[in-house]
């Protein structure tokens, strides 16, 4: 499912209520009417707000008739409630009082559709709720006293900013275990979700089980299987180099991968233990032009400490 779809998915979501509730309500107002004394000052109601949308704005009457509008809800609440109604049952409750459950005010998306769409988008990501990690959780103290990690830091905060017009789109954060790559790779994906850009982040070991999963499936399923790792905005990929290596499958599934999102204009960030040399040594030659393209990748290496937060 891609971003518009998702979106999509919430709208209808909203709709459904929405539908649900204005059913709801005309169904206890079917009901209010069949009550004679109720019914006799509806039509009153309904004849009064007629002759008000028939007003001037100037209109001194508009003043009088209100008064009188409210002089006959305030009574059709009190025979409800002599029946054992209440009035807010006849009423539709929305649950975002801003856009009346539409999820749009004044042609742009509420904050109450922003919300569900993100929590969709997080729940599609891949990252374990447990390990959300964001920019506040880096050691400030840390930066401070590395000015290389801190420039890594600062780059990072502006890919994030400048996504996705960047001129290099797609990194590859390469070194040791523990120099905190993954996390900085998790600060980027919250950021970005927070923004409600469609993010994936996933592992090197998790890509290629969903495309041997994929290819093995009926052909009708295969775009639903990758429409993830293909069509999302940014697709993160952890630990390269850790999954198995079947010469026949890994590599010509991480090739396509690699270059179809290239050739899509698609994002992608890698973070490998693999050094250049290695990432050579274990996928070739065509691969590593691919995932190190001066052109489109910006190639960033960490050493030292790990730039998250300490207990």
């Amino acid at each position: 499912m891609n971003k518009k779809q998702i979106i999509q998915d919430e709208l209808n979501k909203l709709s459904q209520k929405l539908a649900q509730e204005e059913i709801r309500a005309k169904s206890n107002l079917l009901i209010a009417r069949e009550i004679p004394e109720f019914c006799k000052l509806d039509n009153q109601r309904r004849k009064l707000i007629l002759e008000l949308s028939k007003q001037l704005p100037t209109s001194k009457e508009i003043a009088s008739k209100t008064k009188q509008l409210n002089t006959l809800i305030s009574k059709q609440n009190t025979v409800l409630k002599n029946n054992g109604i209440s009035p807010t049952a006849l009423q539709v409750n929305y649950s975002c009082k801003k856009c009346n459950d539409t999820g749009y005010v004044d042609g742009q998306m509420c904050t109450c559709l922003k919300s569900n769409v993100q929590h969709a988008l997080i729940k599609q990501s891949g990252i374990n709720s447990k390990l959300q990690y964001d920019f506040s959780k880096c050691d400030k103290k840390i930066l401070d006293a590395n000015e290389y990690l801190s420039k890594i830091y600062r780059f990072a905060h502006k890919y994030c900013d400048n996504f996705p017009n960047n001129p290099e789109p797609n990194l590859v954060f390469f070194g040791e275990v523990g120099t905190g790559k993954t996390f900085l790779l998790e600060c980027i994906a919250n950021e970005l979700l927070s923004k409600l850009f469609y993010v994936v982040f996933t592992t090197a070991y998790d890509v290629c089980a969903t495309m041997v999963k994929a290819f093995n499936s009926p052909y009708a399923e295969r775009e639903t299987i990758l429409s993830p790792l293909f069509e999302s905005d940014l697709l993160i990929v952890d630990d390269l180099g850790t999954e198995p290596l079947f010469h026949e499958t890994t590599l010509t599934n991480l090739f396509t991968l690699i270059n179809e999102r290239q050739r899509n204009n698609k994002p992608l960030i890698v973070s490998t233990n693999l050094n250049p040399e290695q990432i050579d040594e274990r996928y070739g030659n065509r691969i590593k032009s691919r995932l190190y393209n001066k052109r489109t990748t910006i190639a960033i290496k960490f050493e030292g400490v790990d730039l998250r937060l300490k207990k």
